[in-house]
C-alpha cells in the first residue's frame, strides 16, 4: 500500500488501508475540510503499464457517479487528474455478508435470508435500470450495516451498457468469481442482467444451506459443476425452507439465461407473494449440460485440462508468429 494513516491525498486524511486487489487499492480517509469520513479508491499503479487499465478506472468512475440507490455504494467525488488519480465513495460503516453469514451458529433464519435476498434483488434492480451489470456478487462485495442495509460495493468488473470491450493483461472481460458466476460468463461472455440473477440465486442458495450449489477440489470442478450439474434441491437438507422460496431461488439459477428470471424485478415481485406463489409455477427438472467441461474427480484430470489449454495457447501464439512474420 502506498499511503500510511497520517499521509494526506488532496484534502483527504488517511486513516487506514482497506486492502488491495487486483487492480486497486481503498482507504478509509478523512474530509479535513468537513471531518466526514469517506472511502478513498486509487488504481493499482503498477497496472499503469496498460493503458486500458485507466480506461477501466474511468468506467468504473462513470457507473459510480450515475447510481444514487440506498442499495449501492455511492460515489462522492472523482478527482482524475491532480497527480494520483482515485475516487471517493461512501464509506459504510459495516461488515461484509461473508462475516455476517459467519456469525451464525446454525442455519441463517428463513426471515433474515428472504430480507437480504429482497433487498439485493431490489438493488440490483436498480442497477440493471440505469444499464448497469455488476458481473461479481458474492458476499465479500455486499456489505450489511448495523441496522441491517444490504449495500452493493465494488464496480471494478461491472459492465456499462453499449460499453465496448475493454482488454488489459491483469483482468478477463468474464472476470467473476467461480462460485458465483454464471455458466455464460464461465464459457467467455461477458454477461447481461440476467448473469447477475444467477449469482443472486447462488448467493441466496448458500444462505439457505449452508454451502454454495457446486463444490470441488479446485476451481475448474466448481466451473464445471455450474455447466454439468444440477444443484441439490434445498429442502433435501434442510426442510424448513418454504417450496415457494426454493423455488424462486432455484428459477434464478437456471442454466440458461433464457430459463431463468428475466430481470431482478420479477425476483422482487415473486419475493413479494411468496405466501401465495405456486412452488410449481416454474421448471426446475434437470436442464442439458452445456460446454466442454466436464467435472474434475482427480489432479490428474485437471493436469491433463491445464496441458491441453496449455497446448492450444501455444499454438495460438506460434501462429501469431507466422503470421506477423508473413505480413511483414
Amino acid at each position: 500500500m502506498r499511503y500510511a494513516p497520517g499521509q494526506t491525498i488532496g484534502h483527504y486524511e488517511i486513516v487506514e488501508s482497506l486492502g488491495q486487489g487486483a487492480y486497486a487499492e481503498a482507504y478509509k480517509a478523512r474530509d479535513t475540510t468537513d471531518g466526514r469520513i469517506v472511502m478513498l479508491k486509487l488504481p493499482n499503479p503498477q497496472m499503469f503499464a496498460d493503458p486500458a487499465i485507466y480506461q477501466r478506472f474511468e468506467r468504473e468512475a462513470a457507473i459510480a457517479q450515475r447510481l444514487d440507490d440506498a442499495g449501492v455504494q455511492r460515489s462522492l467525488e472523482l478527482h482524475p487528474d491532480n497527480g494520483d488519480p482515485y475516487m471517493v465513495l461512501e464509506y459504510i460503516e459495516g461488515e461484509d455478508l461473508r462475516r455476517r453469514m459467519n456469525e451464525f451458529v446454525g442455519p441463517i433464519p428463513i426471515d433474515v435470508v428472504v430480507d437480504w435476498g429482497h433487498q439485493l434483488a431490489h438493488a440490483l434492480a436498480y442497477l440493471h435500470s440505469k444499464g448497469v451489470v455488476h458481473r461479481d456478487l458474492k458476499p465479500e462485495n455486499l456489505l450489511v450495516t448495523g441496522d441491517g442495509v444490504v449495500k452493493i460495493v465494488d464496480f471494478g468488473t461491472a459492465l456499462l451498457e453499449g460499453a465496448r470491450r475493454l482488454t488489459w493483461r491483469g483482468l478477463a472481460e468474464n472476470a467473476g468469481t467461480p462460485d458465483y458466476m454464471s455458466p455464460e460468463q464461465i464459457q467467455g461472455g461477458r454477461g447481461d442482467a440476467r448473469s447477475d440473477v444467477y449469482s443472486w440465486g447462488v448467493i441466496m442458495y448458500e444462505l439457505l444451506a449452508g454451502r454454495v450449489p457446486f463444490e470441488g477440489d479446485n476451481w475448474l470442478a466448481v466451473m464445471a459443476g455450474h455447466l454439468q450439474r444440477t444443484p441439490d434441491r434445498i429442502r433435501a437438507s434442510r426442510r424448513d425452507v418454504p417450496a415457494a422460496l426454493e423455488a424462486v431461488v432455484l428459477h434464478a439459477m437456471r442454466r440458461a439465461p433464457e430459463n431463468r428470471y428475466p430481470t431482478a424485478q420479477a425476483i422482487v415481485d415473486d419475493l413479494d407473494r411468496l405466501d401465495t406463489l405456486d412452488p410449481g409455477a416454474y421448471d426446475l427438472s434437470p436442464e442439458k449440460p452445456v460446454g466442454g467441461m466436464t467435472v474434475m474427480q482427480g489432479p490428474a484430470q485437471v493436469w491433463r485440462l491445464v496441458a491441453l489449454v496449455s497446448l492450444g495457447f501455444f499454438a495460438v501464439l506460434v501462429l501469431t508468429v507466422v503470421i506477423a512474420l508473413v505480413l511483414r
